[in-house]
């Protein structure tokens, strides 16, 4: 069907019950997209659009295995697609609309950071892959910009990273942003016709992040599998520029560079349990001043501790798992931050009743704590969440419960005990259980809303325990000992405007209420 270009958006219905429908997009006979989407018409959930500003004007074919009249119903409109949502998470990063997945291209350059992800523009279950792209000042406040890479006869667009070239060692010019990706080839029709397999490619940005150009050619041809989510950071120590690779089942491969284009492999690697998204990162250490390690992390939070050398990494640890949940997902910490780590995690949620699926952990600063057996990860809030912190409630000597209710605003509770006899403390955060027992050393979630089974966290009951509980719509984040206790659960989409109450048979040491004062 031909469709004529008299605006800049395509609206396309999307009904949740329907089968996907492969559509093909065409200008002058030259296929310029292709999306997989559960098609609807005026009956459906919700739209979506497409931005076809650079085609106003002309005629564009839309092929596909559907009835006319399924596509008589897209039509093209002078704005984009509104997604207005009450239910909306105010300091986890969502997408406007559609799934979203993995962050890509963590970079902060000329005061901005830079948030890209895995996005499906055309629905809320996973496919399609594009780079959506958020900005943030503070890592507290996100502003949506326009999508910046989508499939082509390469693939989807898999995870990559971000780099700001401020040595131009690549030669497209002094701060110019790269972005280092997967095309996924054989992930969609459109590369499988072309014979294409996965690869790591580049793309750059001249204009602060705003638009990337994809330069021809592939930086790591196929090496095997589904080879695939690139991560680079310069190496001082080497003087090199390094990439880590996730192979195929639990293997990985680091890489060197002198131009970020010429990569030769200097270790190949594997680790059982470790798996895609991989990242390498040196981190101080909290309790042995002027101590560092170099972690190696997947995705799944499973990681590493030991040495790198610019050419191997080494372990000194067993495979370490740093999340007591299995929310989060594919972390990737930020290039171009000197005095930190910042670490930022999808957390894969099932609700996807605003039209969208999935959010974005609070980004976090890591670190390392020294134990008798080794070091484990610890995750840390960001400095700027402490400009937010409004005190509203602290507990009261001698009470055994605390009720407030919350008030349409995130919130965070912070909770000690100098444990040194039995009891319990519980938390009812509106439907969600939480159930911290110093009789067995352990914390409970429970939720009968959710379909999640019941969350147990070992905890040392012969040391003082602390915990931070960070309450947003849709989600429970928290944070306990110091930050070697990391997790998240999800919770019912409108939990703001829910009652908070603790229940403490062992009198907390310190309880504080924060309200989050966001815009």
């Amino acid at each position: 069907m031909i469709f004529h270009i008299s605006e800049p958006y395509l609206w396309m219905g999307v009904n949740k019950k329907n089968p996907e429908v492969k559509l093909h997009f065409y200008l002058k006979d030259t296929k310029f997209q292709e999306v997989d989407i559960q098609l609807g018409g005026t009956d459906g959930d919700f739209y979506t659009s497409m931005d076809v500003r650079r085609y106003l004007g002309q005629d564009i074919e839309i092929r596909g295995d559907v009835p006319d009249e399924m596509l008589y119903n897209i039509f093209c409109y002078k704005e984009n697609v509104q997604n207005v949502y009450p239910f909306r998470p105010q300091i986890h990063f969502a997408p406007e609309i559609g799934w979203h997945n993995d962050p890509n291209g963590l970079v902060y350059a000329d005061g901005v950071y830079h948030l890209y992800y895995q996005w499906n523009p055309y629905g809320v279950i996973w496919g399609n892959m594009h780079w959506g792209h958020a900005v943030s000042k503070d890592l507290i406040n996100w502003e949506h910009r326009p999508v910046v890479m989508e499939p082509d006869q390469y693939g989807t667009i898999y995870s990559g990273c971000g780099f700001q070239d401020k040595e131009n060692a690549a030669g497209f010019g002094k701060d110019t942003l790269l972005f280092f990706y997967t095309a996924a080839g054989g992930s969609n029709e459109w590369s499988i016709d072309a014979g294409n397999q996965h690869t790591q490619r580049l793309a750059i940005s001249t204009d602060g992040g705003e638009t990337l150009q994809r330069i021809d050619g592939t930086m790591i041809p196929h090496i095997k599998g589904g080879n695939r989510d690139p991560k680079v950071f310069y190496h001082k120590e080497s003087a090199a520029y390094i990439m880590v690779l996730y192979l195929d089942e639990f293997e990985f491969a680091i890489f060197r560079s002198v131009d970020l284009l010429r990569w030769i492999e200097s270790q190949r690697f594997s680790a059982e349990k470790m798996w895609e998204c991989p990242d390498l990162f040196e981190l101080s250490v909290d309790n042995a001043a002027g101590e560092k390690k170099w972690v190696f992390w997947s995705a799944d939070g499973y990681y590493l501790v030991g040495n790198f050398d610019g050419y191997r990494f080494t372990p000194e640890s067993e495979v370490l798992c740093a999340y007591s949940t299995k929310t989060a997902y594919a972390a990737q910490t930020y290039a171009g931050v000197e005095d930190r780590v910042i670490s930022v995690s999808w957390l894969r949620l099932a609700n996807d009743r605003g039209n969208y699926r999935g959010l974005m952990t609070v980004p976090a600063e890591l670190s390392l704590l020294k134990t008798g057996s080794g070091y484990n990860m610890c995750f840390h809030l960001p400095r700027e969440f402490a400009a937010y912190r409004r005190l509203c409630a602290e507990w009261e000597k001698g009470g055994k419960t605390f009720e407030t209710c919350l008030k349409g605003k995130p919130a965070e509770i912070t909770l000690s005990w100098n444990v040194r006899e039995s009891g319990y403390t519980k938390l009812w955060i509106g439907d969600t259980e939480i159930t911290v027992s110093f009789d067995n050393g352990d914390i409970e979630f429970a939720n009968p809303q959710m379909d999640s089974e019941a969350v147990m966290i070992l905890f040392d009951k012969k040391a003082p325990l602390n915990l931070d509980f960070v309450i947003d719509q849709e989600v429970i984040e928290f944070f306990g000992n110091n930050g070697v206790i990391c997790g998240a659960v999800e919770t019912e989409e409108n939990v703001l405007r829910k009652n908070i109450l603790i229940e403490s048979e062992l009198e907390p040491e310190v309880m504080k209420f924060y309200e989050i004062a966001v815009s």
